[in-house]
């Protein structure tokens, strides 16, 4: 398989794409960017957040990503062959691509990275069919499946991202975090100091090889090229900080935009407002280990409680052009898999219903513990809102907020909490809600459900695109039937910038700084 030539594919502005001309890197000084969080680690296998994606996306690429169209292309993968029964995918890497540490890219950290992912990854079940990897050679990499499924979708999956480390890191740390100091990749910028809570710095690695078979930049792969000698990830929780911080040029760039301070800063000189359409799903973990979250009635009385128009006013300041009431898991720009199945559950509140179910479960006012974070403001005022409805209808209720890494981590512990609030980024494909709703996985919170495995598996067999879309409308009738999540709404974002940023254009949840220049 070759790339085909994107670039009259995707509708972007000519100035986004100085990739191509012949202008060399380097030599646009720094950029400052604002973020509302710290990333956990480092080791992108071991985290799902959009934090840790957020600078993974700059050190590391995969054998496989996806465009700005949401479609599977090649990053390392020079080409591949498919067998005729979906169990054989042989991949040709691309010729002498370097690590930040000097070594040359070859097929043995291809194998060492993904049976490491498998291993200690969370996103590591999407590649349970891969019975062995085999090195044929020094730029040949072979993947064995026992049962056919769309193994390219699998690997390209951006969190937790399969990125590619030299297999020397990988034999020194074997699954055990790898420390910042050691952390290498291949992509446009390394790692040169994690600070948290202060920043995260990116500095342009000069032997970075762009890949000329693309004409611009799309997605998170195509023609990337590093303009910016360092770019700083700042983490700022504080909205008011993140907009004087812009207003004074201290920064360059600040993600999560306040709605209220849009027209502030559409007002103002030099400055300008960017809108990512859709960025969040806004939605309700549920910790189904928990009494009396793991009977299905209490969750259907939870759902039956909500108002989701409320919550999403709530969470946009009332907003119209930044939130969407719809019930589907994937969001419906994705016109291959949206679905509306399950809808007779959404936005349908029914207080009588409420009480039936409550009394027919035996609740008696037990506590129920939600967790969430002041660090997305959007979060907060989701979580208040749907408290707030909860506790309207006998529900007790008790929100419990701390900072988001804080928040991730006693989610993970599964005890001891009942609710997470939290939004999830756009899933590329259904493979990668697969670590939310199967009984393998830690993302899903206890949740188990026999039928759900089946249908899953359905999913993430190598089945025609019509068998699988089909598959996956059962999916989330199911999600909605046994309320494996509840999902309030999608919530679009707003970013800020700097007016002279010539060619930066919003995309899934991670700001883009290659192919972007100071005018």
């Amino acid at each position: 398989m070759k790339p085909r030539n994107i670039g009259t594919t995707i509708a972007l502005a000519a100035g986004l794409l100085l990739a191509g001309t012949g202008l060399a890197q380097g030599g646009e000084g720094t950029l400052k960017a604002a973020l509302t969080t710290n990333p956990q680690t480092m080791d992108t296998h071991l985290s799902t957040t959009t934090a840790v994606h957020q600078v993974a996306i700059y050190l590391h690429e995969s054998l496989v990503t996806f465009d700005e169209n949401y479609e599977v292309i090649p990053q390392l993968a020079d080409s591949w062959d498919i067998s005729d029964d979906r169990l054989t995918y042989t991949f040709t890497l691309r010729p002498d691509l370097k690590f930040h540490n000097g070594k040359t890219l070859e097929a043995e950290d291809i194998k060492a990275s993904t049976e490491r992912y498998i291993e200690a990854s969370a996103g590591g079940t999407r590649l349970s069919d891969v019975s062995s990897i085999e090195v044929l050679d020094p730029l040949t990499v072979r993947f064995n499946l026992d049962t056919a499924s769309p193994l390219l979708v699998n690997l390209a999956q951006p969190t937790p991202s399969l990125a590619i480390y030299p297999k020397e890191l990988i034999d020194e740390h074997g699954n055990d975090p790898i420390p910042p100091e050691d952390v290498v990749g291949l992509g446009p910028y390394e790692l040169a100091e994690w600070r948290p809570d202060v920043h995260t710095k990116l500095v342009r690695f000069e032997d970075y090889t762009p890949d000329d078979r693309y004409d611009e930049a799309t997605g998170f792969g195509g023609h990337r090229i590093a303009y910016f000698d360092e770019v700083q990830l700042i983490p700022v929780p504080e909205d008011a900080s993140r907009v004087a911080g812009l207003e004074t040029g201290e920064f360059d760039f600040i993600e999560a935009l306040p709605i209220t301070s849009v027209d502030q800063i559409e007002s103002s000189d030099g400055l300008e407002v960017a809108v990512l359409k859709p960025k969040w799903a806004i939605l309700a973990e549920l910790n189904q280990g928990e009494a009396p979250m793991d009977d299905v009635r209490f969750r259907q009385a939870l759902v039956r409680a909500l108002d989701m128009e409320q919550i999403m006013r709530a969470a946009s300041f009332a907003q119209e052009d930044f939130y969407r009431l719809q019930p589907s898991i994937i969001f419906p720009e994705q016109t291959a898999w949206y679905t509306e199945a399950g809808s007779d559950w959404y936005n349908k509140p029914d207080l009588d219903e409420v009480s039936r179910l409550l009394e027919e479960v035996g609740y008696d006012n037990e506590p129920i513990i939600y967790l969430a974070n002041r660090d997305f403001d959007w979060m907060y005022k989701a979580a208040l809102a749907a408290a707030s409805q909860w506790q309207q209808v006998g529900i007790n209720v008790q929100l419990e907020f701390m900072d988001w890494p804080s928040q991730i981590e006693r989610a993970e512990s599964l005890e001891g909490w009942h609710v997470n609030q939290t939004g999830w980024s756009p899933r590329l494909d259904p493979t990668q809600v697969y670590q939310s709703l199967s009984c393998s996985s830690v993302a899903s919170y206890n949740y188990c459900n026999e039928e759900m495995e089946a249908l899953l598996d359905a999913v993430n067999q190598g089945l025609p695109q019509e068998e699988r879309s089909e598959a996956w409308s059962d999916v989330q009738e199911l999600v909605w039937e046994d309320v494996a999540i509840i999902r309030f709404g999608d919530f679009h974002e707003a970013e800020a910038l700097k007016s002279e940023l010539d060619g930066y254009r919003p995309y899934h949840v991670t700001p883009r700084f290659w192919n972007v220049k100071r005018n």
